[in-house]
């Protein structure tokens, strides 16, 4: 962190009808002698030394100094970032973001808001700082939606924008398999909620065409982008 050796990689977002892109979710890499190291391999490491918020600043950083002037000329694009729990029970980074961003003539709905399953162990907290960022213009995704013990229970509990498919379950789209149809259950609950659907890890036209006409709005993956 001292070295400024974390640089950010931006996973374009399409939107599945036009094929165009409409965003990209920001992700921490660390660049370790000459090699990058996925956050599978520090993240957790960074949880456990409590750090992880001071890397989740940098990426917000990082992401202003790369593309803050092309965020203000296309205001319609946006980039989400990831939370961690801490910044998910606290106020904290809300209260750097607002002024940041509105010194740096950012709209509200251009940053927005990922956050996983594991974030809402403290749920009372979470809600109330979720409803938070919403209030302040910040769309929250719950990411890799379906992976956890208590997914439908957050549905209940959290008003959220969007819910991020997990790439396992788009993996065995069209296959016969026992989680074949977890998409395309998603998808119709999200509808229901009225909320949005992002399906990750689509590497396969079939997958992209199958989800599309299931109703999921949104994609990320190879097929797109091998970044």
């Amino acid at each position: 962190m001292r070295r400024h050796q974390f640089i950010v990689a931006y996973r374009p977002i399409v939107d599945l009808a036009t094929r165009c892109c409409i965003g990209a979710e920001a992700l921490v890499r660390w660049k370790h002698q000459n090699r990058i190291v996925c956050p599978d391999h520090f993240i957790p490491l960074a949880e456990h030394r409590g750090l992880i918020q001071a890397i989740t600043d940098q990426v917000f950083d990082t992401v202003l100094l790369e593309l803050g002037d092309f965020l203000q000329r296309y205001s319609e694009l946006y980039v989400s970032i990831n939370l961690n729990a801490p910044d998910l029970t606290s106020r904290r980074f809300l209260e750097q973001l607002t002024p940041a961003l509105a010194a740096a003539n950012i709209a509200p709905q251009q940053i927005r808001i990922e956050a996983t399953e594991r974030c809402f162990l403290d749920a009372d907290a979470a809600k109330e700082v979720i409803q938070a960022f919403r209030d302040a213009g910040h769309p929250v995704y719950i990411d890799d939606f379906g992976t956890g013990y208590s997914s439908l229970s957050h549905l209940q509990n959290f008003q959220v924008d969007a819910l991020k498919i997990d790439k396992s379950f788009v993996d065995t789209v069209g296959q016969d398999a026992a989680s074949s149809n977890v998409a395309s259950h998603i998808i119709d609950m999200a509808l229901t909620l009225q909320v949005q659907v992002v399906a990750e890890g689509i590497e396969r036209e079939e997958q992209a065409f199958y989800l599309r006409m299931r109703g999921a709005q949104f994609g990320q993956g190879w097929l797109f982008s091998r970044h």
